[in-house]
């Protein structure tokens, strides 16, 4: 259409009886995502000592950090192990408290291969596909285990929602002005982290905006770091810890 175009390519479905609540409705699944009390309590943007640092990983970063999970999880997909990479390296860098609640929510699209075949949407549906589950334990658990048991938890998260997350192509996007330079967020904000797509010099990778107080930025850069540089890139043996979910 911004190419002037008089029909769209693909005709819209609006169908929003896709998604309609049973009648009379059943509750089947606690949405960590929407209880907020009990967790961890964020650091103010306002305060004086809050910086933001935009966190760069290339292919060869995440190929170091895959080097410390257990070889059943080494096939996991790139964007499990940024989110529990950063969940955990971000609860270490806070000091939360070890009985503090701690939990990550990750966007999944509805879209893309049919994991649960009540969940398919027809070519043009364009209402709302995504959710966003939530993984959920305490700050003392996460950070006591290896990188390993973020990664299942995350994993688990993402399987509740019985749908395959597929990134979003809006990079590959030309409107026949060429391709974006650049799409994202402008600044980190609190409670966010967004993955934004980056080419330096040929390699692409993943660059990660954070905002947090001066002295847990250090130590999350230092956690980072210990894992990127392989410092702590051997499988450590994961504490038998039952993973319960009540999404």
């Amino acid at each position: 259409m911004a190419q002037g175009a008089q029909h769209p390519s693909v005709p819209p479905l609006w169908r929003r009886e896709l998604l309609d609540a049973r009648n009379p409705p059943r509750i089947t699944s606690i949405h960590h995502e929407y209880q907020l009390e009990n967790i961890e309590q964020q650091p103010n943007s306002d305060e004086a000592d809050v910086i933001q640092h935009s966190f760069t990983l290339s292919p060869n970063q995440i190929t170091e950090i895959r080097k410390c999970l257990p070889p059943h999880l080494r096939t996991c997909s790139r964007l499990e192990l940024r989110t529990a990479c950063l969940w955990r390296c971000r609860t270490l860098a806070l000091n939360v408290d070890p009985d503090e609640v701690v939990q990550i929510s990750c966007i999944v699209n509805g879209r893309g291969k049919k994991i649960n075949k009540d969940l398919q949407f027809p070519l043009g549906y364009y209402g709302n596909a995504f959710a966003f589950p939530a993984a959920v334990t305490k700050a003392g658990v996460l950070c006591k285990n290896p990188l390993g048991y973020a990664v299942e938890l995350v994993k688990k998260a993402k399987l509740e929602m019985n749908a395959e997350y597929i990134s979003s192509k809006f990079g590959e996007v030309d409107l026949g002005w060429g391709y974006p330079e650049y799409a994202g967020p402008a600044m980190a904000v609190p409670l966010f982290s967004f993955y934004v797509k980056y080419n330096n010099r040929g390699e692409d990778g993943v660059v990660v905006p954070i905002l947090l107080p001066l002295l847990a930025m250090e130590r999350l850069q230092q956690e980072l770091k210990k894992l990127i540089e392989g410092t702590n890139n051997k499988h450590e043996t994961m504490q038998r810890v039952k993973i319960t979910s009540m999404l």
